[in-house]
């Protein structure tokens, strides 16, 4: 790494940068399961769907953009309004220098004050970065899905992994929207 990393939230001119990083992983592998990589409008229009409710991070390094993570909801039946799925992607070149890891971080502070009560990731198995990832963060093994999705002529398992943020209260509070700071 050249200068220090910074994390911030996403601005609609990050989308050309994270649609750049995304499409890597959409077309190398079975990471995602999508197929064909959204452009950077589209990246855009999904930015402005999330921000309101969730966090979408993205990691500065030298200029440009060295990664992101970002949040939406679990599922649409209001009971679960307080669990979230997150996901974080590092541009190709940018691994182990702990910026997945620097931006989760930053995405699970940010979702415990908002007060959402539990975070989900979801692994393409296998994946030993990825698993190895979570688990220092203190994200638990909840289950596997067995050949739930089929890319790149195989079908692949998804580790569903559980990080729980600090008790749940009856009745819980409302969670709040995100506020980037500054």
């Amino acid at each position: 790494m050249g200068g220090p990393l910074r994390i911030r939230a996403a601005r609609s001119a990050d989308a050309e940068a994270i649609a750049a990083i995304y499409a890597y992983y959409v077309l190398t592998g079975p990471i995602t399961f999508e197929v064909d990589p959204p452009s950077a409008a589209e990246m855009a229009r999904r930015m402005t769907d999330i921000l309101p409710h969730h966090p979408y991070l993205v990691a500065e390094l030298d200029g440009g953009i060295a990664g992101y993570a970002y949040a939406t909801r679990l599922y649409e039946r209001a009971a679960y309004r307080w669990a979230v799925e997150a996901t974080v992607y590092v541009a190709p070149g940018s691994h182990r220098q702990g910026i997945g890891a620097a931006l989760y971080r930053a995405l699970i502070a940010s979702l415990g004050e908002q007060g959402f009560r539990t975070v989900i990731g979801k692994i393409t198995l296998p994946n030993p970065a990825s698993v190895r990832l979570h688990e220092s963060l203190g994200f638990i093994c909840a289950g596997v899905l067995a050949k739930i999705g089929f890319k790149q002529g195989g079908w692949h398992d998804v580790g569903i992994y559980q990080l729980d943020l600090g008790g749940h209260p009856v009745p819980p509070p409302e969670p709040r929207p995100f506020l980037p700071a500054g």
